[in-house]
């Protein structure tokens, strides 16, 4: 597996041991500690372990000690399993984003299961590390709170979305944001067609047939892959 990172050897227990300056480099990308002082940030990164994950591979479990992780290098998904085994997306992190802020701030076990996408490089720190940066540095506590707050806030959005809004909608607002480009112009879904069922809400099967409609309107062109190009812009927004 390539990470596609320098400055990294490979401990005997299978970890990926970064140097100083490329856990800098990781710490520095995140919101919550990107606003202090550089001093601060490489205390921050000599506390930092690293581990290097192909695709597809788990590295937080539903239940989990409560830990922060970092997004490194590569995608990660973070989802959470019903009863029935089933998942639902929740969110795509990509590099300088973390997760287990909630099992952190608590103490509770992690609520969600996080697999990566890609292969990907993940910088981990643990609770009490944390915890005390938190008690000592005002700053880094209003940058979590910013953080935290404002994934509540798109956590209502995705929730009156589903509420409120058509699958053939959500698909058009999704497809609107993950384009970011000119109309006319390619562009990759960043992720499975699966995952993308899952995030609006619906079913693979459903996905499919709606795509399909709106290739045949003419709204999109699609393939090969997961290249999608929107060819109106209107008729996607009124999809």
């Amino acid at each position: 597996m390539s990470c596609g990172c320098s400055h990294v050897g490979v401990e005997a227990s299978g970890n990926v041991a970064l140097d100083l300056d490329a856990r800098f480099a990781c710490v520095s990308k995140v919101p919550i500690f990107r606003d202090l002082p550089i001093q601060e940030r490489r205390s921050i990164a000599a506390r930092v372990t690293t581990r290097a994950v192909g695709k597809g591979q788990v590295i937080q479990a539903q239940g989990a000690m409560p830990a922060l992780q970092i997004v490194h290098r590569g995608q990660v998904k973070q989802v959470r399993l019903g009863a029935d085994g089933s998942e639902r997306l929740l969110r795509i992190l990509g590099p300088g984003e973390f997760m287990g802020e909630h099992s952190v701030l608590t103490g509770s076990p992690a609520p969600r299961m996080a697999t990566t996408v890609t292969d990907a490089m993940v910088c981990t720190l643990s609770r009490i590390d944390v915890q005390q940066w938190l008690e000592q540095r005002p700053q880094m506590a209003v940058n979590m709170l910013q953080v935290v707050t404002q994934r509540l806030e798109e956590t209502e959005a995705q929730l009156a979305a589903l509420a409120d809004r058509t699958v053939a909608q959500r698909l058009g607002d999704y497809l609107m944001t993950a384009s970011d480009r000119p109309v006319g112009d390619t562009f990759e879904l960043p992720v499975s067609k699966k995952d993308l069922a899952s995030l609006i809400g619906t079913t693979p099967e459903t996905l499919s047939r709606r795509l399909r409609a709106l290739a045949d309107r003419g709204v999109l062109a699609l393939g090969p892959g997961r290249r999608i190009t929107i060819l109106d812009e209107q008729g996607l927004q009124e999809a």
